[in-house]
């Protein structure tokens, strides 16, 4: 028996007991909804499926994968949890019942089971929490893992829980994975071949398509619509610094015939990131057109998107620093030429099939940053050739989510009316 595992097994009563009481410590946001991290939920008729996405980035997901399901089986009763506040605010968009995701304690968790009677649960990407696995198989309901992915810190992770959370991953009914890499870890944590395969990345199916019109993006914005618009998408504390150097190596000319705005990736980093800016000799502003050493800086959270559809040239944060990267498709497919660092581990597939078109720019380092930023910001014909293979690479990533829920239907996972 793992170490890890006996320890984890026997801190999360204890997590259990005290989770009441810490309520009281959290901020009065979080503590409004605190009750739905206790398990407290009621759902009268249950619901035929439980579907978990664990924040903002894998609840773009559940969108296509609720309406794919609800094709098959019209009418079904669907719950949609998420970890964080902002992933539970996209879900409940979707005009299902929604609530914060239980703590895995063995207390929260039966009483959620309690209150949600779930007949199914289908989780998202990597959310593997083992006392809802085990309350899942004592109860006999049955779970799957969809868009299935396992970056090389959660493959390491999972797999020093030994043999106790490998017989969990055994007792799947399916596990239905992004790419062939990812299939292969599955198998090695203890997954069954049978009903482990390849169907791609739901939230490829949620990509928006390229902005018509760029200039009106950049008014809505607040921005210049007549000069051009580099995005800092996703930036995560590190990073503005390397950027600051390969925007200020450029030409003046060219610096003044682009604008720029910078989007952290987490509200609790943004001071940090200001800084940074602060510190490489430019002034982060927040509102009014930004020029040369005046970039604008987005606080408010949900607008990534919006700042991809306005942008010519994206680069995709969490990448110059060991963070794994953060999707390079969002960009992509809203028609922006795409650069990234090369820490890129959790986007691996993502970065696979836009490298093997030459539709992304992978700037390995601070020279190379710098000569991505001068030849796709000097040369449109450069950019605008990069952007068109892009699209085709998204075009044919698309449709995952139909075969996710096809091959449910097919192990009677989830049955037709």
């Amino acid at each position: 028996m793992s170490i890890a595992w006996s320890a984890y097994r026997l801190a999360a009563p204890a997590l259990g007991l005290l989770a009441p009481a810490a309520a009281w410590l959290t901020p009065p946001d979080e503590r409004r909804l605190f009750a739905e991290r206790l398990g407290r939920i009621h759902l009268a008729e249950g619901c035929e499926a439980w579907i978990h996405a664990a924040s903002l980035g894998e609840a773009t997901a559940v969108g296509p994968l609720a309406r794919e399901l609800l094709a098959v089986r019209p009418g079904a009763r669907l719950l949609l949890t998420a970890t964080t506040r902002s992933g539970r605010a996209r879900l409940a968009a979707h005009g299902h019942p929604v609530s914060l995701a239980p703590i895995d304690s063995p207390q929260a968790v039966a009483r959620f089971f309690a209150g949600a009677r779930p007949a199914r649960l289908l989780l998202l990407e990597t959310e593997l929490w083992p006392h809802w696995l085990l309350r899942a198989r004592a109860a006999g309901v049955p779970a799957a893992v969809l868009s299935a992915r396992l970056s090389d810190r959660s493959f390491a992770s999972y797999r020093r829980l030994g043999r106790g959370f490998a017989s969990l991953v055994a007792s799947l009914e399916a596990v239905l994975c992004q790419s062939a890499a990812d299939h292969d870890r599955w198998l090695v944590l203890g997954a069954r071949p049978g009903r482990t395969a390849v169907v791609g990345n739901l939230k490829n199916d949620s990509l928006a398509p390229p902005c018509a019109d760029r200039a009106a993006a950049r008014r809505a914005l607040g921005l210049d619509p007549e000069r051009s618009l580099l995005v800092l998408g996703s930036v995560r504390p590190g990073e503005i610094r390397p950027l600051a150097r390969a925007w200020q190596s450029l030409p003046e000319p060219l610096r003044r015939a682009w604008q720029v705005a910078a989007v952290p990736r987490h509200p609790r980093a943004r001071a940090e990131l200001a800084r940074e800016a602060e510190e490489s000799g430019l002034e982060p502003v927040r509102d009014g057109e930004p020029g040369g050493e005046r970039w604008r800086w987005v606080d408010r959270t949900g607008v990534l998107g919006d700042y991809y559809a306005a942008a010519e040239v994206a680069f995709v944060g969490g990448s110059l620093r060991p963070y794994g990267g953060h999707n390079p498709l969002e960009p992509a497919a809203r028609g922006a030429a795409v650069i990234m660092g090369p820490h890129h581990g959790a986007q691996r597939e993502g970065v696979r099939v836009l490298r093997e078109r030459a539709a992304i720019w992978i700037a390995s380092s601070p020279l190379e940053l710098a000569l991505a930023l001068r030849a796709l910001l000097g040369d449109g014909a450069a950019r605008a050739a990069r952007v068109a293979a892009a699209l085709e690479v998204v075009a044919a990533q698309r449709g995952a989510t139909k075969r996710a829920v096809a091959l449910l239907a097919g192990i009677g996972l989830w049955p037709r009316p």
